[in-house]
């Protein structure tokens, strides 16, 4: 509730700074103005990349997975005028990790990093395509081609190659951001900004280390080039590589009035910012409590034109957050507020109860006819939260001893409170849509924080709920047909008249706690 309200004051706050064009202006004393927006959307997943592509906003998410591991789909949402105008789903094989998506040559493509096959978006027909190969361009300009790899814990490179001569020059700097003012250039990381007045003084690559030849062979780590041909502006020597804990970093850098400007940003404020004597300067605070973030080995669209790059930010809020963009000198940010929940609430145990109570009648009425549209229905309207996984899971021949296909599954999730939760699957046949077998487990709530010492409480929690579902299941079903009252692992079958088994066991050993419970026809 306290996260739905939270939302609904910053659409209502953006709202009224705006009066019906939902569009507030601040200009400040240094000349520069902040447009702020508000898009309300729906969608199931979290916003990874973007790119303004043609006065469009191209947006990928991903689903947000609670269990069952695997990769969460992927969809391209396309906003125009602050409006929704179309989404797109992607490709199968872009479920991953490590993605770029960028504009190369007119067209919209999305890489992936471990795998040469990448798509590109045809406009036309807003299908996905296949490409053979992409290359890892961050720049072009009359004189240069630019190339940047990343090699994870072995650094990177950077190529300049003389679009002349064929001739490449390289120095040790991982996909920066390149801004250029007359001729020298500009290459910005988080924590160091490097300026190069003439490319042709880097360290001239031999054969075996040209950028062609590193990313074709992988020899990522084997050479390292000299440090000459550059001059370091800002670096903050503060920073521990290997500590991953948060540090105050430049978002971005841009070009005004052929001044090289900079995004800054605190654990509580982003700035505009120069550099002076090696320091960042900020002068004027832009927005409060955003944390920008660009995604794993997403580096290509960072400023490959000369455009400044299109930002992506999250809030404290999973529901808000937000693309910023500068043209001149004029920022403009836009909040999207999402309003399909992405995390499921805290119901109490009543609710849960009630919850567990309605599955079971609505189960067990008449097992053998029970669709999964029949169920999907019920389950939206007890309001869980689904966690349907994106790959088939199947059930050994115990629980399907009359060897029904199981080719479909649909999995919801209920948080009692702080210590236990429940997630429920149903396994089914596509063909008939019968389910086919159920099982629910009681576990222990998953948070994001570790915590320590409840260890007990939480196995006497997990007793009074098995408790608690024996007796509900007594009454509903008369006594048990057999029963193991072992200490750490109590378990109950009950058989129904239509030849219905119910299994329910308790599992107790040091610090994990489960109840199994399993539906399903004998044969």
């Amino acid at each position: 509730m306290n996260q739905i309200f939270a939302i609904l004051i910053l659409s209502l706050t953006l709202f009224a700074c705006s009066g019906q064009q939902n569009s507030s202006v601040t200009n400040f004393e240094s000349g520069f103005s902040l447009t702020k927006d508000t898009i309300s959307i729906s969608v199931n997943g979290r916003m990874t990349h973007a790119l303004e592509y043609k006065d469009k906003y191209y947006v990928l998410f991903e689903q947000r997975l609670m269990k069952y591991g695997g990769y969460g789909k992927r969809w391209l949402y396309i906003f125009s005028n602050n409006q929704l105008e179309k989404v797109i789903d992607c490709p199968e094989e872009m479920k991953t990790v490590y993605l770029d998506f960028y504009v190369q040559n007119d067209s919209i493509i999305m890489k992936p990093y471990m795998d040469k096959q990448s798509y590109y978006l045809d406009n036309t027909n807003l299908k996905w395509n296949k490409i053979d190969k992409t290359d890892d361009l961050i720049w072009e300009d009359s004189d240069f081609y630019v190339y940047s790899l990343d090699f994870g814990e072995w650094g990177g490179k950077t190529w300049f190659k003389d679009k002349k001569t064929d001739s490449q020059y390289v120095l040790e700097s991982t996909t920066p951001l390149i801004n250029k003012i007359d001729n020298t250039y500009y290459l910005t990381n988080s924590f160091q900004v490097l300026k190069i007045d003439n490319p042709k003084e880097l360290t001239k690559c031999d054969s075996d280390v040209t950028y062609e030849n590193i990313e074709k062979t992988g020899k990522n780590y084997s050479w390292y080039s000299q440090s000459k041909g550059y001059v370091v502006i800002h670096e903050d020597e503060n920073v521990d590589y290997f500590d991953f804990s948060y540090h105050p970093n430049i978002v971005s850098s841009f070009v005004l009035n052929n001044e090289l400007l900079h995004i800054y940003e605190t654990d509580t404020v982003s700035y505009l910012a120069r550099i002076a004597d090696n320091r960042i300067q900020p002068f004027e605070k832009i927005l409060d409590d955003v944390k920008f973030f660009n995604w794993h080995y997403s580096y290509r669209s960072k400023n490959k034109t000369g455009k400044n790059e299109l930002l992506k930010f999250n809030t404290k809020n999973d529901q808000a957050f937000g693309l910023t963009t500068i043209k001149g000198n004029k920022i403009y940010v836009t909040y999207l507020i999402n309003k399909t929940e992405l995390k499921p609430r805290i119901i109490g145990k009543e609710k849960s109860n009630e919850i567990f109570e309605n599955r079971l009648k609505a189960i067990l009425s008449d097992f053998s006819k029970l669709t999964l549209t029949e169920i999907e229905s019920k389950e939206k309207e007890w309001k869980t939260f689904d966690i349907t996984p994106n790959h088939k899971i199947g059930i050994g021949d115990s629980w399907n001893p009359n060897n029904y296909e199981i080719d479909i599954n649909k999995s919801y999730l209920v948080v009692e409170d702080s210590i236990i939760s429940n997630s429920i699957m149903y396994y089914a046949t596509k063909e008939t849509d019968l389910v086919r077998a159920v099982t629910i487990n009681w576990e222990k709530t998953q948070t994001s924080r570790i915590e320590f010492g409840n260890e007990k409480s939480a196995s006497e929690v997990f007793l009074t709920k098995f408790n608690d579902l024996i007796l509900i299941l007594t009454n509903e079903l008369g006594e048990p047909k057999s029963v193991n009252e072992e200490k750490k692992n109590q378990s109950f079958v009950w058989t129904t008249q239509n030849n219905i088994n119910v299994e329910v066991k308790l599992s107790r050993q040091d610090n994990y706690n489960n109840i199994r419970m399993v539906v399903y026809e004998r044969k």
